[in-house]
């Protein structure tokens, strides 16, 4: 059977290096019943990072696509390195890509490759995946991540300032990771 274009979407994960852009597209792909297990990378487990020096490093080196089904849509999750020597291959992946999410560390805040893909996303004119009209930048969706008990209440500081003082708009959720 095939599948109905307009109910294909093409959504990158973006951020800084270490704040949880692979864990949770693992996340996903688990709560979607894509995988049967829930996939680490402290354990070298998860679909997107397969390549032995990506289970080595416990980061990801480029940009991995896994897809899942849900309540009637194919979503294809572009999972993208955060680290500064790989900053190409993330813009590549939110080139494709038709939304955007863009993760950061409730705790550390904006960092500076979060301001790299953040402008990227906006060059392509990407929207929160929740968002149904072609709004921006202003639309964005942020997943704020943090393995402190404070979580839910820095939740909140993910609305901040990035370097050039400029406010970043977002929707802040607060994820616990295992």
């Amino acid at each position: 059977m095939a599948t109905d274009i307009s109910k294909i979407r093409n959504v990158g994960f973006a951020g800084h290096g270490g704040v949880g852009k692979t864990s949770l597209v693992e996340a996903i792909l688990f709560a979607a019943g894509a995988t049967n297990r829930l996939g680490k990378v402290d354990d070298g487990t998860t679909t997107t990072d397969f390549d032995p020096d990506e289970i080595k490093r416990k980061i990801s080196l480029g940009t991995s696509v896994a897809y899942c089904d849900w309540k009637g849509h194919h979503f294809n999750l572009i999972d993208t390195p955060g680290y500064g020597d790989f900053v190409a291959d993330a813009r590549a992946g939110l080139r494709v890509a038709t939304a955007a999410v863009i993760v950061v560390d409730a705790v550390a805040g904006v960092q500076v490759q979060t301001e790299k893909v953040w402008k990227y996303a906006n060059e392509y004119g990407l929207r929160g995946p929740s968002s149904s009209t072609g709004s921006t930048v202003s639309a964005r969706t942020f997943t704020a991540r943090s393995s402190h008990s404070r979580s839910a209440s820095r939740a909140g500081s993910v609305r901040s300032r990035c370097r050039s003082g400029r406010r970043l708009a977002s929707r802040a959720w607060s994820i616990s990771s295992p």
